[in-house]
């Protein structure tokens, strides 16, 4: 990645312009004196860059593309693959056209600073109050659960805690767009709630808010409001001992495969991602159930929301020895089987019948098999 940015830097004074770095601050607690920086379309989730940064005593100043993105910043982790799961919501940062944002603090807790948007949101004392309490109450409860069962009470507490928070937050978001609907901070707040309240807020955003630097994300929210509708609708067809869904997505050598092709054994389709930490941590875990069932059984990897590229790469990459089918971006299977988080696991019988579905990674599908096949 280092390499692309010094191509659009070299571009760039090529055309006879000089580029103004768009993306500084000063970084504490790395350990490695790198972060990683990478960044992603918010309107479509797609990946931008990946780059790591090496700090000068602590200190940092790179150029990023001048586009609407989500900035994630992270400390250099000792292995690469880890990156994916120490992203979250507490070291990602807006980033807008013509923005010259600043990040300084420590890396676990950095503080946005310099752009308009920023600036904003650092007035809503009453959503920095509750932004603050929920981010704190995550924190423990995400301790806790390091040991669920011995915590089950104080996690039980601590969630209806939060539910209270993140009700206050809906409504100190409502009162924001409605006494500034021309801010980008309550573009931005809008963009945090539910779908469902997300799309009665835009309305009430000023048109140019509307038609702004969030326009491809409020209609990527619209366009997922609907898709929510109808996996809502699929859902209810989801059912166990009913004809499971049927699909036509072309695997590795460009050939069309549809859930017919396997009738005769039991199929686990696997909604799956090379962008999803999860589902690469589960890989080793299915391999091994794989080779253990592979006569009675044969998975079915469904790849969503990559580039064929990367779909490609990440089969080679991870050794994936099952069936490989490339989704994309395409909504229509996904629709079909309601699914709203990754990794999804659907199982199916040797009769098209649908058995059961598993949504993100457990131990519950793995003892499913065990006691499915043990019995046979």
């Amino acid at each position: 990645m280092k390499t692309k940015f010094l191509s659009f830097l070299a571009a760039c004074l090529l055309a006879g312009t000089v580029l103004a770095d768009n993306l500084s601050g000063n970084i504490q607690g790395v350990e490695s004196g790198a972060v990683i920086v990478c960044s992603y379309d918010p309107a479509n989730g797609q990946a931008l860059m990946r780059d790591t940064v090496v700090l000068q005593n602590g200190a940092f100043s790179i150029t990023v593309p001048d586009r609407l993105m989500q900035i994630h910043v992270i400390a250099k982790p000792k292995d690469p693959a880890a990156a994916a799961m120490m992203m979250s919501p507490r070291n990602a940062f807006l980033f807008l056209p013509g923005d010259h944002l600043k990040l300084n603090g420590p890396v676990t807790a950095l503080k946005p600073s310099g752009t308009r948007l920023y600036k904003e949101l650092d007035a809503c004392g009453a959503w920095k109050k509750l932004h603050a309490k929920s981010d704190s109450l995550l924190r423990i409860i995400n301790t806790c659960y390091q040991d669920k069962e011995k915590n089950q009470a104080i996690l039980s507490r601590l969630m209806g805690q939060l539910k209270e928070v993140y009700a206050e937050q809906k409504k100190v978001c409502k009162e924001i767009v409605m006494q500034q609907p021309g801010s980008l901070a309550a573009a931005y707040l809008v963009t945090l709630q539910p779908l469902n309240d997300a799309v009665s807020l835009i309305p009430l955003l000023q048109p140019e808010i509307q038609n702004g630097a969030f326009r491809p994300v409020f209609d990527r929210m619209k366009s997922d409001y609907e898709q929510v509708r109808k996996r809502e609708e699929a859902q209810k067809t989801l059912v166990a001992g009913k004809k499971a869904p049927d699909f036509r997505l072309r695997d590795l050598k460009g050939q069309e495969r549809t859930l017919a092709d396997f009738q005769g054994k039991y199929v686990l389709l696997d909604f799956w991602g090379t962008w999803c930490g999860w589902c690469i941590k589960g890989i080793p875990q299915m391999k091994e159930y794989y080779q253990k069932y592979k006569d009675r059984m044969e998975i079915v990897g469904i790849c969503c929301n990559d580039t064929e590229n990367a779909w490609r790469n990440g089969v080679t990459k991870h050794g994936l020895p099952w069936t490989n089918l490339y989704n994309g971006y395409e909504k229509e299977v996904t629709t079909r089987y309601a699914v709203s988080g990754f990794p999804t696991k659907v199982l199916i019988d040797p009769n098209g019948n649908l058995v059961q579905i598993f949504v993100g990674e457990s131990e519950e599908l793995y003892q499913k098999l065990d006691k499915l096949f043990t019995n046979q």
